[in-house]
């Protein structure tokens, strides 16, 4: 199945889920380019419809799945393989154990009814994970614990070789296994032990490359927002607003939460986290290099 006829799926079943057609067209390019744009300033809260949202839930979560994977599935017909890969296991592990701490959380603290506290759950954890971006409650008001959940489900966005933003997923595990190495190697010392993507292992070259990679989304971060931070506003908003913008995911907390909008960021706030978006975007060292002595020399 290709794009567009996941394209035509997406917008027929939120047409007749009662969402007007062009709205449905919009939201559907939105969601599986994983974009977040919405036709209402509310964004699909505005529907009040369980039965959209549990639509857009579906295909945010398939947006965030590898091109690959599409292709083995669609292409190939190959459900199997697709359910076997490391990386689709996690990103779907990810989902489920976020939207059950969610849930469970709403159901206990706030009192919320179990299929509401799901849906809750579910649609802000699919649509930051895939860096989708809709929103359909403000989550700024959930417990402290939830919102740095969230902040974490920020960093990891999507699958590898899909239109999602965040570390990735893959990336995630992959660092797992790194920080796992290294305590086996505190035990065994003379041990070799190599890090595996799946059933590939993974050559030194690219270790490196991945630790280079994620202290270079940490050493923007941290500057990025030291910056938001000395224009005024609080740091809540300050650190999540840069997350949101680094991994193109768009709401964040504080002033820039679900129901709010960066427009009253101050103009250099505003430079700094378009900055941030397009170095996310372009996974740091492509826009980085340009910043080098050494890219200018040759």
């Amino acid at each position: 199945m290709k794009k567009p006829t996941l394209l035509i799926a997406v917008t027929l079943l939120l047409a007749l889920a009662g969402m007007p057609l062009f709205d449905a067209l919009c939201h559907a390019f939105s969601t599986l380019a994983t974009g977040g744009f919405s036709t209402r300033t509310e964004s699909v809260a505005a529907f009040q419809s369980p039965l959209i949202e549990y639509i857009l839930i579906l295909f945010m979560f398939v947006a965030g799945v590898s091109f690959i994977q599409h292709y083995r599935l669609w292409i190939e017909k190959r459900p199997r393989t697709v359910a076997g890969d490391y990386e689709f296991r996690a990103y779907f592990v990810l989902t489920l154990v976020a939207t059950l701490i969610v849930a469970v959380t709403l159901v206990l603290v706030n009192g919320t009814p179990i299929e509401p506290a799901l849906r809750k759950a579910l649609f802000p954890v699919t649509s930051i994970l895939s860096t989708t971006g809709f929103t359909t409650a403000d989550y700024g008001l959930w417990p402290p614990a939830l919102q740095l959940l969230l902040l974490f489900l920020m960093f990891a966005g999507g699958s590898t070789g899909s239109t999602a933003g965040g570390l990735k997923v893959a990336r995630m595990v992959l660092m797992l296994q790194v920080v796992k190495r290294e305590f086996r190697r505190l035990a065994e010392p003379r041990g070799v032990f190599r890090i595996r993507a799946g059933k590939d292992v993974l050559p030194e070259q690219a270790v490196s490359g991945l630790l280079n990679l994620v202290f270079l989304a940490l050493a923007v971060l941290l500057v990025a927002s030291l910056l938001v931070s000395a224009t005024g506003v609080d740091i809540v908003t300050a650190f999540s607003s840069v997350i949101a913008c680094q991994f193109n995911i768009g709401p964040g907390l504080g002033a820039v939460g679900p129901t709010s909008h960066y427009g009253e960021l101050s103009s250099f706030a505003k430079w700094v986290l378009s900055f941030c978006m397009v170095a996310g975007r372009l996974e740091f060292y492509t826009f980085l290099i340009l910043l080098t002595r050494v890219f200018w020399s040759r």
